[in-house]
């Protein structure tokens, strides 16, 4: 659910209700030493604050949700949001899609969707699954483990050798994800047949117009699909997606170095260009196609670095054939 104001709301509860909710709220928790505060859970767009005072306190920009949820159930005034009305989507049997690996400058694109009905929905929720974004790889890896075994869930990705051979009209990183989620909707919605599915609901990484304008040339589009900011705290099958994803992708970069026999490093900093120029200086520039997404920025910081620094010309290979000398600035340094 996407809220657009950032207000606040609190609730007196009783000490049943605080631990109700404490047991509620169990995967998101952090516990302080404060002598005010019992603990605090931090959602992706929402913080809620246990005080020792038995004060509740919901903050942050989808705090109204959450509040509401308590509200209602303890019989205490329910408020309406200002905007348009609101859908409470935790509540449904739903289809999440996500996707990892496209702030990473090595390893694949992966996207991954889930299915998670309201009941099984609770039990994701004493697991710990959230925002794969609030997690360490070390929590993720186990959890991904059992959630293969719990729900119903597709994957797919496409590694960077794949990625780098596509054409200039549809290596758009968006188009890419568009295609993936579109495809790994197709295949969960086969493996779960006529089972009950109020929603399919996507991360929102593009707007939905233009989702579609993405996917116009491609076949089996499916159309009943919503766009979900911060779609992790919406419903939580997009946050058991984007854990299954993560821990995908951390295992084919996993491969990917142990194939090398180099540490390929997550992300696409200042690091990874220090870690592609030790790989090229190891295996050559014709190699990086297959670990690297040659489209990222990242590529032009390690091309101008051996321009600087020439190649032997065993590890040379293509490299001064794919890039333009004669609009160089760094021409005259080759």
């Amino acid at each position: 659910m996407d809220m657009q104001t950032n207000s606040t709301h609190k609730i007196k509860a009783t000490s049943t209700q605080i631990n109700e909710m404490l047991e509620y709220y169990k995967g998101y928790l952090t516990y302080n030493a404060s002598n005010y505060i019992i603990a605090r859970a931090k959602l992706t767009n929402a913080t809620i604050t246990f005080y020792r005072t038995n004060i509740v306190l919901f903050q942050g920009i989808g705090e109204l949700q959450e509040y509401n949820k308590w509200a209602k159930k303890y019989h205490l005034e329910v408020y309406k949001s200002s905007n348009s009305t609101l859908i409470d989507y935790s509540k449904l049997s739903a289809i999440g899609s996500d996707e990892v690996g496209t702030g990473d400058y090595f390893g694949p694109i992966v996207v991954c969707a889930t299915y998670v009905t309201p009941e099984k929905a609770e039990e994701l929720r004493h697991l710990g699954v959230k925002d794969s974004k609030l997690l360490t790889d070390k929590q993720m890896i186990p959890m991904a483990l059992k959630l293969i075994n719990m729900i119903p869930y597709s994957i797919i990705y496409l590694d960077p050798l794949k990625i780098n051979a596509l054409s200039k009209k549809n290596d758009n990183l968006n188009f890419i994800k568009a295609y993936l989620h579109n495809m790994v909707i197709n295949s969960i919605l086969k493996k779960i047949g006529d089972v009950k599915c109020d929603a399919i609901l996507i991360d929102e990484f593009t707007p939905k117009e233009k989702y579609f304008e993405y996917l116009k040339d491609s076949k089996n589009v499916v159309e009943n699909v919503t766009m979900l900011k911060h779609g992790e705290s919406a419903h939580i099958s997009i946050a058991a997606a984007s854990i299954i994803a993560r821990v995908t992708f951390i295992r084919e970069l996993s491969k990917l170095s142990k194939t090398y026999g180099l540490d390929l490093l997550k992300g696409a900093g200042p690091e990874v260009d220090r870690n592609a120029i030790v790989f090229v200086k190891q295996f050559g520039w014709d190699n990086l196609k297959s670990v690297a997404k040659l489209k990222f920025a990242n590529t032009e910081r390690i091309e101008k670095y051996f321009l600087k620094n020439p190649m032997p010309k065993s590890r040379q290979g293509n490299f001064y054939n794919e890039i333009n000398l004669d609009n160089s600035p760094l021409k005259k340094q080759v």
